[in-house]
């Protein structure tokens, strides 16, 4: 049931993923706002070669439901496929990840998975992990960042168990110590092509018995990788896409959009197969006008999660999907800062008054996201001068530059359906008009 009342409006109209136990409750398709159908497409490529090994970058702006629609691959796809799906947000440190730390993470799924569902690993594969795990350059880093619980483990005997923690608490000193940083490169670095050999080898032996579960491939999703610093996106997927690309099933990897215009992403997609894209829902035709059947797909989302009576006028909440941009986020922002702010004052339904507010808070935090870029050299100027630039140009097609990634990477500028075409956020717009700039 959706919320009936504004208390309940926060918990339905969170700014979090929809997950497999409640896709049924919210999800709506919005295939058609998008103007491309990536779900059928991805699903096609996937089923017809399910013993593959296709690398698949998939982009598009933070908020506009990436995770959903993988979300929906998955429950689509789950009785053909295992799908070992984690969020590098979740278990790393984005601001400073490095891209064994995916290798790392990858191993400790894959154990997981062998230890929740009894497959039998071969006493081989067990005993060439174990003379990585006590090689001696692993040892040091062991004993400098593990403990004496993963000492004691390796006394008593490797096994499945052991590894699941072995794994996990090598995942967990890299996301905390910036020493550990270092000794991934100097250390564990030296190392990484048997440490991939081994994960291809785990990955064999799962593959190997999916028949008995009755499976037919293995897929691994690495999501949020869109999140990380520009800095860390070209390094992950321009510097050591080569290694990246070496496990022996099919992966997904979710890309920051702006990559995607990148000088470099001809080099990138080479080692890749062809990126899928998630456009923004649109609000807005490319020509001016508003897109009606995106705005009624938008608010058939937010019927899920909420009475529409809850408004006092059903226009406010058109106004606030036009001026979300077609970014689910910061329309679930609005909704749920106007929910509060008619409750400041008792009342039981959100009005114009609560809306201006929601809308003004967003608003300062986009003119506060435009300010100069010391660390790559770009003055506040340069990005309102281009954010004027592609209000004004009719094609809405700007010419990609550091300063049109940045307003990308920041959703100032949003990408749009099919025809691949660009426009100024429309709370952005209005930050534009009232400065005279358009």
């Amino acid at each position: 049931m959706p919320a009936a009342k504004l208390e309940e409006v926060y918990r339905f109209c969170h700014n979090k993923p929809i997950t497999l136990a409640d896709f049924d409750q919210f999800y709506v398709n919005a295939d058609q706002g998008r103007g491309k159908g990536i779900f059928n497409r991805l699903r096609r490529k996937l089923t017809d070669q399910p013993d593959g090994s296709l690398k698949i970058l998939f982009a598009g702006h933070r908020g506009c439901g990436k995770t959903t629609e993988l979300v929906r691959l998955q429950k689509h796809i789950d009785n053909d496929f295992i799908v070992l799906n984690f969020s590098v947000f979740k278990e790393l440190d984005i601001l400073n990840i490095h891209y064994i730390e995916l290798f790392i993470v990858t191993m400790e799924k894959l154990f997981e998975f062998v230890q929740s569902h009894n497959i039998n690993i071969a006493k081989e594969y067990i005993d060439n992990i174990k003379n990585w795990v006590t090689s001696e350059e692993i040892q040091k880093v062991r004993e400098k960042h593990f403990g004496a619980d993963i000492e004691a483990g390796i006394q008593s005997g490797i096994d499945v168990p052991f590894l699941v923690k072995f794994f996990g608490r090598f995942r967990s000193a890299a996301k905390a110590s910036s020493s550990m940083k270092e000794t991934l490169k100097t250390t564990v670095e030296p190392k990484l092509n048997e440490l991939i050999w081994h994960c291809n080898r785990l990955i064999s032996e799962i593959k190997f018995q999916l028949p008995e579960i009755n499976k037919k491939g293995l897929i691994i999703i690495i999501e949020d990788l869109d999140k990380v610093p520009m800095n860390k996106a070209e390094e992950l997927f321009y510097l050591h896409s080569a290694q990246l690309i070496q496990l022996n099933c099919h992966c997904i990897f979710t890309f920051p959009i702006s990559l995607l215009y990148h000088i470099r992403f001809k080099t990138v997609a080479n080692n890749f197969d062809e990126p899928s894209v998630l456009p923004m829902l649109k609000v807005a035709e490319r020509k001016g006008g508003e897109c009606k059947y995106g705005i009624d797909i938008i608010e058939n989302i937010i019927r899920q999660r909420m009475e529409i009576s809850l408004f006092e006028d059903p226009a406010i909440l058109k106004d606030m999907i036009r001026y979300s941009g077609g970014c689910l986020w910061d329309l679930f922002r609005m909704i749920r800062d106007a929910a509060d702010n008619a409750l400041d004052f008792g009342r039981s339904k959100i009005n114009l008054e609560d809306y201006t507010s929601a809308y003004l808070f967003l608003k300062a935090d986009y003119e506060r996201t435009i300010a100069d870029n010391k660390e790559r050299g770009i003055k506040v100027d340069e990005y309102y001068a281009a954010l004027t630039l592609c209000a004004n140009d009719p094609e809405k097609k700007p010419k990609f530059s550091d300063v049109i990634l940045d307003l990308m990477s920041n959703l100032t500028i949003l990408n749009y359906n099919g025809e691949n075409w660009c426009d100024v956020h429309p709370m952005v717009r209005d930050i534009l008009k009232e400065r005279k700039m358009i």
